[in-house]
């Protein structure tokens, strides 16, 4: 028969082997099972037993629903939309601040953190009293190993503060909601008062550190001064303005630069008129004085001659006429018109003529000449109106100027009294900004009092009835399926690491013998 048929004809495992395993480990299993049992069991109801308290906080996102910080409006702002997120991690950043943490420890006590409490008091010989002493006895050596560490300087050593904060820290638990705007606080402490009062402890200083990071201190006092500056100034300008339009004594500039510019337009009309008068007056001055000084004031009335005849005194009443008629055309016509040239012509042929016949002695009588009269008349009344003409130019100038004058006052008040009333404006603007901040202010310092903000406690902080560690359910089977797991894997690699030959198969496996015959080992009976 060949060797490796006949070994290859065995099964290399079976449900025997399996069983087989089992029965020789057998021990191992049970006192792998038995230890990890009674560890995991020591521990449960040896641990400390630790409560859970719970709260729950509402944040109504966007500004504070009461008020919003005055210090924001006080000038020209610009809307920014403030997420959901970050507004919840900005009141999660401060839940979670070492200042907050530091305020409940000093409130409570460092040692209230670091002892740990019994709940009820010793001396019943009770199976749960002897179960609290060995937990006590047990923490006391955990001290003492601690206090050992600690002075051999393997730890760095910690106040009591900063070993309650740390511990604090660690127990408390702080998380929000997916599309919701509550936050879920909840503290771990091994008695449930404590971890009630912590709790309420740390939400008291969040609601009061939530106010004061909201708030700007002392912008009641700032806004105060300010809306008082700004009224006293409001006062003095409205006190000048009704001054400067008393002064003035003008209802309505517009209508009055409209009544003053039509009083100027008709002046400058007048003193064109005039002035055209004038020229035309000046004019017949000068023309008169030429006359006069060209006409004689005296006028032959009778001129008698010894030799005188008929002849001659028709001459010389012909010479008397055309005299005449020369000063009638001269009061129409100028020296050097045709009609003047002409009469001119006609006395001079005549007083030549007359000139022959008239002898050597001539009687000669005189009287004013009339037409010299009457342009120097003409001259003397020309001359008045030339006056009057004169005077009306110059008040009508005075008048123009003075209208001028007025409109220059009327614009540089309007411009005045326009810089006033903006003036007063934007101070009334100011005031009533600085007014109303003010009594923003006013109201968060009374709200910061109260303590109100919109922040809201739905679920206050309260003391749990049943501790949420250990878990002794739970621990319990945990601890039964790692001790069965265990024990088995224990069984199996004790058996991985032997190598002695016990079976048939062992031999025929790693001998590659066949065997002839086995005999069986049989303990001893007494």
């Amino acid at each position: 028969m060949n060797l490796s048929t006949s070994v290859e004809s065995y099964p290399r495992r079976s449900l025997r082997d399996f069983h087989y395993v089992l029965f020789r480990h057998k021990w191992k299993i049970i006192l792998f099972f038995l230890g990890v049992m009674i560890t995991v069991t020591a521990g449960t109801f040896l641990a400390a037993e630790v409560f859970r308290a719970e709260a729950k906080l509402l944040v109504r996102i966007g500004k504070e629903s009461v008020s919003l910080d005055p210090t924001a409006t006080t000038g020209q702002t610009i809307s920014i939309g403030q997420s959901r997120e970050s507004e919840i991690n900005s009141e999660l950043e401060i839940l979670r601040s070492r200042e907050l943490a530091l305020k409940v420890v000093d409130d409570l006590g460092p040692k209230t953190f670091l002892e740990r409490p019994d709940e009820a008091p010793l001396g019943a010989n009770s199976a749960q009293d002897k179960l609290r002493e060995w937990r006590r006895s047990f923490r006391g050596l955990g001290k003492k190993v601690e206090e050992m560490l600690l002075g051999a300087d393997i730890l760095q050593p910690l106040d009591d503060r900063e070993k309650a904060v740390i511990k604090l820290t660690k127990g408390l638990e702080i998380e929000t909601q997916k599309n919701t705007n509550i936050l879920f606080l909840s503290y771990e402490a091994q008695s449930p008062k404590l971890a009630e009062n912590v709790l309420s402890k740390l939400i008291e200083h969040f609601l009061e550190k939530h106010i004061s990071a909201h708030r700007t201190a002392g912008s009641f006092d700032f806004f105060d001064r300010q809306a008082e500056v700004l009224r006293q100034q409001l006062t003095r300008t409205d006190e000048e303005l009704k001054a400067l339009k008393n002064r003035t004594g003008v209802a309505s500039f517009e209508e009055q630069r409209k009544i003053t510019l039509n009083r100027i337009g008709a002046l400058q009309q007048e003193a064109e008129a005039t002035s055209a008068a004038l020229a035309i007056s000046r004019a017949k001055v000068g023309e008169l004085k030429e006359k006069l000084s060209s006409i004689s004031p005296t006028l032959v009335t009778q001129e008698m001659k010894s030799s005188s005849t008929h002849g001659l005194e028709l001459m010389r009443a012909r010479v008397y006429e055309l005299r005449l008629k020369e000063q009638e055309l001269l009061s129409k016509y100028t020296e050097t018109s045709i009609p003047v040239k002409e009469v001119r012509r006609q006395i001079a042929e005549a007083q030549a003529q007359l000139a022959k016949e008239e002898g050597t002695r001539t009687e000669v009588t005189t009287a004013v000449n009339p037409i010299y009269q009457q342009l120097d008349l003409a001259l003397t009344t020309e001359r008045a109106t030339l006056s009057s003409l004169e005077a009306k130019a110059r008040v009508i100038n005075d008048q123009l100027e003075a209208a001028r004058s007025e409109i220059k006052v009327i614009n540089d008040t309007e411009l005045r009294i326009v810089n006033l009333q903006r003036d007063l404006a934007l101070q009334d603007t100011k005031y009533r900004r600085y007014a109303e901040s003010r009594e923003q202010a006013r109201i968060d310092q009374a709200l910061e009092t109260k303590k109100i903000s919109n922040i809201s406690v739905i679920q206050p902080a309260s003391a749990p009835q049943k501790p949420v560690k250990p878990k002794k359910a739970l621990n319990l089977g945990i601890g039964f399926f790692l001790a069965i797991i265990g024990g088995l894997g224990l069984a199996f690699f004790s058996e991985f690491l032997d190598h002695s030959i016990r079976t048939p198969e062992d031999i025929e496996e790693d001998l590659k013998l066949q065997l002839l015959a086995s005999i069986p080992y049989m303990k001893k009976k007494k």
